[in-house]
This record gives structure tokens, sequence and C-alpha cells, in this order.
């Protein structure tokens, strides 16, 4: 096996999102850490990953991350019944009636609706960028209400996001006289580091930041960006900026910012591989934006033919698995190497194959038109001048060349085939990782190059997903539960489309495939032990992490949240703690950031894409229309100076928001304004996904409190019915 060199940039690039994640570009070992694993080569200057704690800092630390009032809520979701109609016109789309319809209650007699229709128009104007109508109605509601905390704080992220820093401190001040609950004081500590940050006073921002670092396991990778942000301003400082960034990835490794500044300051360094490492990462996940091309070339360039060797692919020489047994099952067309949020599988223009036993090229025409010995190398190429793909042995002589489809096929079905070192001529389009495969590949040549269909039998398929979905799962009962939702959404992409070309990709939204020698004998047997067993009338699918609110009839505590949506509920729900009860909840306690996280957006990123939409010009507002009845956003509205733009899926929102790194469609954003324009924004969110179907950190919970896989899947998909297909049985 060649050794392979792994990308400074490692955890964001190739971590999916997060929608089943939404980023989906996942090859093997996603989530490693910023230094080369034992057994890499080393990627030359790539920054190794450093620590400024002591192991008594850490201890303290997480002993202070684990307190009891982390997991406590005394967030009021309720709402007087007079405003549930206001919500709902909200939640369709149908703005301007949901923002009139709360106006006819905001001089209402009755002070509690009064101020529950100003917290709610406060929040609407604040999505519309009308951030002095925004001020008056939230101070309304405190003014009705002088108890409650939290138009106080709305007021203080208000005055934050129109510049007015000082009058923002001294509301988030004001909060403290009304609560020591920790959701509230984390917030207001949040805004008035925000509030030293944007007012370029970056040392004060630190010392106000290191609480929150040190406290607030849910905001651990945010602030560790910012303490990163501000050591660059910082005399003497400069060089903790890339500890503290590493560290905001080590803790989230889907942190946008941290890669940009990063690459930013690896640039300013002049160290041309770093710079290309994380420039390469940033373009794979934003591959239309001019900017990052031009600096990827340019590095690219300066470090010659061996630049992809410092991006993260696993090469093979040959085969590992070589032997597996194969179960019979129905068989799957699956493509390879998909393309990164399409799809569409790439179109290469070579690629080597090794098999592990006899094999025989079978032209769709001729028959058989070679034999090939196990472990005999073949390369395809791509021949333009003949628009045909030429099939070449060890040396490089042409044995044959063709311009119809044709398949190398194993004779023993136990036997597997390697397919490495693929080439395109987009570098960033797609994972280009060998995989190695069961089953039969056919090439299909077409113009520009060739497509590889894998055709495979759907229980040899099962345990390589689970091995590229399971993460750090480990409860049997878990695996299984996700090999049956697996295996279940395979059966039912053949079913619907039982002609097509091909069913999946490798790198679809559900399924994501790394290749069978990934796969660890745990996998095979949560395989073996769910065999023949799978979902009928749900569909099924797969997410990351849940928060107390997964689907929108699925909770993961035991006590279902007293939460019903409507603009401000949504809101306060991105303060909430999580419940200590939570199925999802993490061992680490710094780790939070699959349940609960935040990013910090520079405006003009934003801009950026939406101009490959549109005229957009500067961004004013971001405006959310259609959601779902727990209030995740469906579609959002951007509005620009010279135009205007709508998101039509949670995963185009993703991309325009953080280039898909944003890791749920259930979000709330501060827009921090200068002038007219907006210059940053913070992404508070819960969850990753759609936060429909199986739930893999809640599985793993579940199995730990006794659930066995068909529990779980029942817990999950408390509508389905399971079939077995041995016996025929339907429970």
């Amino acid at each position: 096996m060649r050794k392979y060199a792994i990308s400074a940039a490692l955890p964001l690039v190739f971590t999916a999102v997060a929608w089943g994640s939404i980023f989906d570009a996942v090859p093997p070992a996603a989530n490693q850490p910023l230094s080369a694993p034992a057994g890499t080569a080393p990627a030359g200057d790539a920054p190794v990953r450093v620590t400024t704690t002591t192991s008594l800092t850490a201890v303290k630390m997480q002993s202070k991350l684990s307190d009891p009032a982390l997991f406590k809520s005394v967030l009021d979701y309720s709402f007087p019944p007079e405003l549930s109609g206001a919500a709902e016109k909200c939640r369709q789309g149908e703005t301007d009636e949901c923002y009139f319809s709360y106006k006819g209650f905001e001089q209402d007699p009755n002070a509690a609706v009064a101020a529950a229709a100003n917290r709610e128009l406060a929040v609407l104007s604040v999505q519309r960028g009308l951030l002095k109508q925004a001020l008056k109605h939230a101070r309304q509601a405190a003014k009705l209400l002088p108890d409650d905390p939290y138009p106080v704080l709305q007021s203080g992220w208000i005055l934050l996001e129109m510049g007015k820093y000082k009058k923002a401190r001294q509301a988030f001040a004001d909060v403290m006289y009304l609560t020591a609950d920790f959701e509230y004081v984390s917030s207001a500590k949040l805004g008035s580091a925000v509030s030293f940050y944007l007012a370029k006073d970056y040392k004060k921002a630190a010392e106000a930041l290191q609480y929150l670092y040190t406290a607030d396991p849910y905001s651990i990778s945010l602030t560790a960006y910012l303490l990163g942000a501000s050591a660059v301003h910082i005399k003497g400082s400069a060089r903790l900026a890339p500890v503290f960034l590493q560290q905001a990835l080590e803790h989230d490794s889907n942190n946008y910012a941290a890669v940009k500044l990063l690459a930013s300051l690896a640039e300013k360094n002049k160290n041309t591989l770093q710079a290309w490492q994380y420039y390469a990462t940033l373009h794979a996940l934003d591959p239309q934006n001019e900017r990052l091309a031009q600096k990827t070339a340019k590095y690219q360039k300066e470090l010659g033919a061996k630049a992809e060797d410092y991006l993260y692919y696993l090469r093979l020489e040959t085969p590992i698995a070589a032997r597996v047994e194969s179960v019979d099952s129905p068989t799957v067309r699956m493509a390879l190497y998909g393309l990164r949020g399409s799809p569409a599988p790439a179109v290469l223009q070579s690629v080597k194959l090794v098999a592990s036993g006899p094999a025989r090229v079978q032209d769709e025409k001729l028959g058989t038109v070679k034999n090939v010995a196990a472990f005999q190398l073949r390369q395809l190429v791509y021949n333009p001048q003949t628009n045909a793909v030429d099939i070449m042995d060890g040396k490089g002589q042409v044995e044959f060349s063709a311009k119809r489809p044709f398949t190398f096929v194993l004779e023993q079905d136990d036997r597997t085939l390697l397919v490495r070192d693929a080439q395109m001529q987009d570098l960033f389009a797609a994972d280009l990782s060998d995989k190695e495969l069961k089953g039969a590949l056919t090439v299909i040549p077409q113009a520009g190059g060739m497509m590889l269909i894998n055709t495979v039998r759907a229980e040899d398929l099962v345990p390589a997903l689970l091995a590229a979905r399971a993460q750090d799962v480990r409860e049997e009962e878990a695996l299984r539960a996700l090999a049956v939702v697996l295996r279940s959404a395979l059966l039912a992409e053949v079913e619907t489309n039982p002609q097509a070309a091909y069913h999946i990709t490798d790198n679809s939204e559900v399924f994501k495939f790394n290749g069978i020698n990934l796969v660890f004998p745990n996998l095979l047997e949560a395989a073996r032990q769910s065999a023949g067993v799978r979902l009928l009338g749900a569909v099924p699918g797969v997410y990351a992490d849940c928060g107390p609110l997964g689907a929108d009839t699925i909770t993961n505590t035991q006590t279902k949240p007293a939460y019903a949506f409507s603009p401000a509920n949504a809101a306060k729900y991105m303060l909430a703690n999580p419940p200590a009860d939570l199925v999802s909840k993490p061992q680490d306690s710094t780790q939070w950031s699959g349940v609960k996280w935040a990013y910090w957006i520079d405006a003009k990123d934003v801009e950026e894409r939406l101009a490959q939409k549109t005229k957009f010009g500067r961004l004013r507002a971001l405006e959310p229309l259609k959601r779902t009845a727990n209030g995740r956003i469906l579609t959002l509205r951007f509005t620009g100076s010279k135009g205007e733009y709508v998101a039509q899926t949670p995963q185009e929102i993703s991309f325009l928001l953080g280039a898909g790194s944003l890791r749920s469609d259930f979000f709330d954003a501060a827009p921090f304004y200068k002038g007219k324009n907006i210059r940053s924004l913070l992404i508070r969110g819960y969850d990753t996904g759609l936060g429909t179907g199986l739930c893999l950190q809640g599985a793993q919970g579940l199995a730990k409190q006794g659930l066995n896989y068909l529990g779980i899947i029942k817990y999950y998909f408390p509508e389905a019915r399971l079939l077995d297909t041995k016996t025929g049985k339907i429970n």
C-alpha cells in the first residue's frame, strides 16, 4: 500500500453535512486530526496540532464543561393562542401576512399578548434588515414585562447588529440583573465579546472570549476561531493564531472561517504547501469561486507535479480485501466518483485496475475481448483523437480500444477489483481516492472521457456503506439499525428506477462508498445479523447528530420540550441547553458541535456565491420563508443592493451561506451591519442534516440504554413496518 499525505485542511474538506451532512464528499477516515496519523507520509510542512493546556487544566476544563447547569433549560416557549395564526403564516412563507398579523397585537391591552407580539416583531424586523424598528419592538416587550430577560437580551443583540457596541454591552450587563441562568449568561457574554471584536478592540475581545472557551461547551469552536482571529491583531500573539484556529477545527471540522483564515496566514507567511492545502480545501467546497480558483492554480503551479500528493487521497498498490464472500441479493448499479454537490458521476480521463482474481473484458457486442490474470495492472485512458477508451497493459501497450461500453468481469465472485489513480480535468470536483470493489465494473466511453458503473449485490455493498456513515458509532444494535436503513434505501432506489443506467453514486446524499477495503469485522457482522430486514411505509434516511427536536414528530429526550414554532421561539431554541438525558449526548464534553453549533461568516463570501446566481450586490437582509412545523428553514430570501435571490432548498441555503458547511437547516442568523450592508454573520444552529430518518448518535445512545436494533428503528420510524424477506413476516 502506498502511503498517503494528509491535507492540513482535512477536517473541513472531507467531512460530510452533515445532510447526511450536506457536504457530502467523505473519503476514508474523514475526521482525522490536523497532524498526520501514524503510518502516513508526512505532508511536508503541514501544521502539527498543538495543545495549549496542561493535563491539569484540561481536567478542570472538562469538569467545568460537565456542570449540571449546562443541561438545564429555563427558556419559555409559550405564547398566547391569539398569535398562533400569525406563526403559521410565517411558517408557510406568507411573510407580509405574518408580519402584519403580529402588528395587530403590538398594542394589545393584555400585556402578555402585546409583549409576545413585540418579541416576534423584533425577530421579523431583524430578518428584514429593519434594525431600528426591531430595537423599538424589543424595548417595548421589555417595558411590558420588565422581569423577562429575553427581550433585554434581544435588545443587546440588535444594538450589536446596529454597530452600537457600548449600548449593546450595557444591555448585556442588564441581563445579568434579571437571571443567572447559563443560556442567558453565555449569550450575553458572547455578545459582549463580539462587540469588542467588531470594534477592533482585540485584547478585550480575547479576554471576554476566554470565559466562553473554558465554560461553554457549545461554542468552543466559534470562540477558538474568534480567539485566533483576535490573536492575528494582538502584538506578540500572532504565533498563537494557527493554534487556536486548528483547535477550532478540532472541535468542529466544518468551521469554514477557520480554514479560510489559516489559508490567509499561510499565504502571508509564504508557506506554499499550507497555502495550497487550505485553498484546495476551500476551492473544493466552492468550485465556481474565481478567486479561490486563482489561488489554487497559483500554488499548484508553484508545487508542480507533486501538488496532488499533498491532498488527502488514499492510494493502494494492490487489493487489500482481495477475497470476500458474496451474499445473494438484488443487484445495484453504483456510479463511481460522484461529483461534490451533484447527483452525477465524474467523467474520468484515466484510471488503473487491478483484480485479485482472474477477470475478463467483456464488450457488449463482441463478447470477451481480453482475459486478465490476477494482480495484473491494466490502465484505461481516454484518447481525445479517437474519442475512445484505450485499454493498456502494464507496459503502456494498447490491447483494445472501445467506443462502446465494456465491462470488467471477475471470474470468481469472491474476488475484488481495485480502482486506482483516477484522473479527471478538475482535481477538486470529486474525491479521487482509490477504492476496492465487489461485482463487475462497466466502463462507458463518452465525449471527454469515461464513466464507471459498479454492478454489485446489495448485501455486498451494505458493510462498506456502513463504514462510510458509521463514524464513531460502535454499539452493535445501532450498527444493525443503520444497516437496515441503508439496505432499505438501496432497494428502494433499485425498485423506483429499475432500468436506470445507475441507481446511486458513491457520493450521494444517503450513500457514501469508500471501498470494501475499509470494512471492519463488526460492520460485516452488523450487515449479516440484519440481513433481509427492510423498512416498509417509511422513507429511509440517515443523519449524524440530533438535538432535542429531531424530525417534526420525533424527540431525542424522554421529556418532550414544551416547544411550538414561532419566529422568536425558533431563535430562543438556538440558545437552549440540550437536556442531560439527550440520547445523542457526546461522551466528550468538548465535542458538542454535531448537536449545537455556531459559525462566523464573512458577508463577502456570501455575496461572491450569490453573484454566481444573479446580479446581487451587497448583502442587506436574510429572511426565512417556508419552514417545517418545528421551524427548520426550507427556503431563504437573500436581499442585496442590486437584487434578491431565493434559495429553494436547505442544501442551496447551506452552500450560499457557508459553502455547504452549515450542519443543518435548523438555525438562525445574527447579521452585523456596517451602514446599510451586512459585513458578517453569526449563524447558530442545532443538529445535522434535515432531522429526518435515523439519527446515528441517537441510535448509539438508545443502544446503550438497551434497545435492540428493531426497537431503535421503531423509535425513529414509528409509522414504519419491518419486512423480513427471508420469512416474509411483517412487524
